[in-house]
């Protein structure tokens, strides 16, 4: 088993050209580090569930992908909580063909209701994520960070939906060089933190659920109202942009102004600033609100300086 510590941006797709421009032109500066581009990849992946989503339920996502004419089979654990970032474990396994090998699972450890394995004859391929997968190996802060930008589709019978996003994974050295090299991207490419897996992404197609953060009762820590407002602030940001729904701005600067007591006073005064930038995109009130939103850099600045300092709380 390996453990997976990502980072995801999101990058809505006029800027995705951008983002991959800017990871080109990182490591032709810093070619001395090893730092350079991969091969590019196409990836088939089919996701398996019960109808009723048995899997998905006890934090298990079971896929079979298809990339250069081998087959790999991957089981991805829900994980911890890393407050904006995945930390999941991931068993992977080669396969000779795309049909599923059951057996392999007894090496994960499956929650009390999954281990009768009764649900295996009741498996079926609930959606597909096929996309383009361009690859950097970035060297950073002494850290090996593998960068992946991703374009394509999540599709099931019940719909489709794009992928256009960014993925930061730490392959050696400080967990902090994530967010630093994030930061890095953000002062010039516009992206948003983002906690939507492209599991969940599939699942939702069904439904259209948004899936939020629970509450925290009224007696506790300030740490877990900070945790749970940040994260409300990212899935509404991600939400407004799936369905195409600017009412859920509002949404969003409730969260900010919830945060802001929760966090130290130049962060604060920051989420302050960005709210008031909101406030204008939204009495602008024009069909252009959206695009503005996606094209702002200081969101994506000010999830990225927020979520590394609740992490900072966590050590």
């Amino acid at each position: 088993m390996a453990t997976e510590l990502e980072l995801k941006l999101m990058v809505h797709p006029e800027y995705l050209k951008s983002a991959c421009d800017f990871l080109d032109e990182f490591c032709e500066k810093n070619v001395s580090s090893s730092s350079a581009r991969q091969a590019t990849l196409d990836l088939m992946n089919g996701y398996y569930d019960t109808a009723d989503g048995l899997l998905l339920e006890n934090g298990i996502a079971l896929r079979i992908r298809a990339v250069n004419q081998a087959y790999i089979q991957t089981v991805k654990t829900r994980g911890s909580s890393r407050i904006g970032m995945h930390a999941r474990g991931e068993w992977e396994w080669s396969l000779p063909s795309d049909a599923l090998d059951l057996t392999l699972l007894k090496e994960v450890p499956l929650s009390d209701a999954l281990q009768d394995m009764a649900w295996s004859r009741d498996l079926i391929e609930v959606f597909r994520t096929d996309f383009k997968r361009h690859v950097w190996l970035i060297h950073f802060e002494d850290a090996v960070i593998e960068a992946v930008c991703d374009e394509g589709e999540v599709s099931s019978t019940f719909g489709r939906d794009s992928i256009c996003e960014l993925e930061l994974e730490l392959k050696s050295g400080p967990e902090t060089a994530l967010y630093s090299f994030a930061k890095y991207i953000a002062t010039d490419i516009p992206v948003q933190v983002s906690i939507v897996s492209k599991a969940q992404k599939g699942s939702r197609l069904k439904h259209r659920r948004i899936e939020f953060p629970k509450k925290p009762n009224a007696q506790a820590s300030m740490m877990s109202f900070a945790e749970y407002w940040y994260e409300t602030w990212l899935v509404y940001w991600e939400a407004m942009f799936y369905l195409k729904d600017e009412a859920l701005l509002q949404p969003i600067r409730t969260a900010l102004q919830q945060l802001k007591q929760c966090v130290p006073a130049q962060i604060s005064e920051q989420l302050e600033s960005l709210d008031q930038r909101y406030d204008a995109f939204f009495k602008a009130n024009d069909e252009s609100l959206l695009s503005g939103l996606a094209g702002t850099l200081e969101t994506g600045i000010m999830m990225l300086e927020t979520g590394q300092w609740l992490n900072k709380q966590l050590d």
